[in-house]
């Protein structure tokens, strides 16, 4: 394994309709040390993205735009980042999510120390004017990190493996030989990050998740990933979900990591669709007045 100090990594930032985000991320990948390469992939954007981009790699060529006409989705996005990235690693985090000071440097670190294959860190959702400092030193902490529905789990050491990753994370560019996200994710795309770290697993790679960073989002702007309706947003969370347990359910289950996929799937849609109803009895109950 090469020391942290010789590593090289390649930053992969799949972004849609997010121009400010993006310039931001750009500017930050940039600057962190290890980086050789940065591949931003303009997913069918409508906005000033790419000529933004195009600003900061003029003036430097380590920065590269895959620009898509159409909107094909982040795994598919993803995928076609991964396959421009040259270096060692490769580092995927999305346009929207803070990253904690030196955390590429650290993640390298890590996979070093641990022998791992991919390492990511938990992910919070800061609210607005909630400080950022204390939600952190607050955080739970537990000996495996974060769970399926809580990625804001640190681990109780300095690292842990864990299959339950959030979705930014550092990765040896060797896995992407075996593993690739799965392009069958459609809508809004809940479960494809947490398939790619399960089936990394399930092909012989080590995960782990370490308590040495973190990354975070304030709150959503436009762009991304469009959400026509509520009710729609939902279908698509019960319809990959299932897909992802038809997947790896029975694996997960020998793993004493699920207790049954159907088990999972009925707790899923009654988590999920619960608030519907109750918008739904608020929507009639005015309508009744």
């Amino acid at each position: 394994m090469s020391p942290a100090g010789s590593a090289t990594v390649s930053v992969v930032v799949p972004t849609r309709n997010r121009s400010q985000l993006a310039y931001a991320r750009a500017q930050w990948a940039l600057l962190q040390p290890l980086v050789q390469q940065v591949v931003f992939v303009v997913d069918g954007s409508t906005d000033d993205t790419v000529a933004r981009l195009q600003s900061l790699a003029n003036q430097d060529a380590r920065l590269q735009i895959i620009v898509n006409e159409r909107n094909v989705g982040p795994p598919k996005a993803k995928n076609m980042g991964i396959r421009a990235a040259t270096s060692e690693w490769v580092f995927i985090i999305d346009d929207d999510d803070v990253p904690s000071p030196n955390l590429i440097a650290e993640l390298v670190q890590v996979a070093n120390e641990a022998g791992a294959d991919v390492v990511g860190v938990p992910w919070f959702n800061i609210g607005q004017g909630e400080d950022v400092e204390e939600r952190i030193a607050t955080a739970p902490r537990s000996p495996g990190g974060p769970k399926l529905e809580q990625p804001g789990i640190f681990p109780e050491s300095a690292w842990a493996d864990c299959v339950w990753m959030p979705a930014n994370a550092l990765f040896r560019r060797s896995v992407f030989e075996v593993t690739t996200y799965d392009e069958y994710y459609a809508g809004n795309y809940y479960r494809e990050e947490t398939d790619f770290f399960v089936s990394a697993v399930r092909a012989g790679h080590r995960v782990v998740v370490t308590d040495r960073g973190y990354t975070y989002i304030r709150s959503r702007t436009g762009g991304g990933i469009e959400k026509a309706s509520k009710a729609r947003y939902e279908y698509f969370v019960i319809r990959n979900n299932w897909y992802f347990l038809r997947k790896h359910g029975a694996w997960l289950r020998a793993e004493g990591l699920i207790r049954g996929s159907g088990h999972e799937q009925l707790s899923l849609i009654s988590r999920r669709t619960k608030p519907l109803a109750r918008a739904a009895s608020r929507r009639l109950t005015r309508w009744a007045r």
